[in-house]
């Protein structure tokens, strides 16, 4: 982390590099919650590992979004930051976010996200021009944490959504565990359990 209390990897003075390696930071990060979703190793996987076979970036955000739990705006930012992303690792005319907004038809609408999610009602109107690059930056690091903090708490979601799941587990195990004992203590008790033993051995066996 390179500014206090932004969760973004690089300021790199060249723009286009200062990009790519927030995305690569990002990119990793969902491969981790994939990993951790699907109880993997990612860095070993052929999916999501270093491999020749790895997906994409962008396959890898499209799985992201796939996964239920996030909101439309969560789900904007996500698409916005493979945009920008896309546009700087590929299109060697975009320099500069001012090249991104006027020269590409997906510029216009990340511009207008950054109005709508870090401006307020006067938008850049009292920011001088020779300033709005550095706004436009700043803008790009707020999304990158923004979109880590997504991550975060799908991974820490599933988590918490496991321990339930693992929780319930424990205390139906502990449950039956306690109505078997209680049975095996009434009169005839031992019967009966060994009557639904059987049955259900003879089910298992059909």
């Amino acid at each position: 982390m390179s500014i206090k209390g932004f969760k973004i990897v690089s300021t790199h003075e060249n723009l286009r590099l200062c990009i790519i390696e927030n995305c690569i930071f990002i990119e990793e990060t969902i491969s981790f919650v994939l990993g951790t979703i699907l109880n993997i190793d990612w860095k070993e996987s052929k999916s999501f590992g270093f491999r020749s076979t790895a997906l994409s970036f962008n396959q890898k955000v499209q799985i992201i979004m796939d996964i239920k739990g996030l909101n439309s705006k969560e789900l904007k930012q996500l698409t916005t930051l493979m945009n920008i992303r896309n546009k700087f690792a590929h299109l060697s005319e975009i320099k500069t976010f001012d090249d991104l907004f006027s020269k590409t038809k997906v510029g216009k609408k990340i511009q207008k996200n950054f109005k709508e999610w870090y401006f307020d009602k006067n938008g850049i109107s009292d920011i001088t021009t020779q300033n709005h690059e550095k706004i436009y930056r700043l803008c790009f690091y707020f999304l990158v944490h923004n979109v880590a903090e997504i991550l975060i708490k799908l991974s820490r979601d599933h988590m918490y959504e496991l321990g339930l799941a693992l929780g319930k587990k424990e205390f139906t195990e502990e449950l039956n565990h306690e109505l078997i004992e209680s049975v095996i203590g009434i009169e005839g008790g031992k019967e009966l359990i060994g009557g639904i033993l059987y049955k259900l051995q003879t089910e298992i066996r059909k």
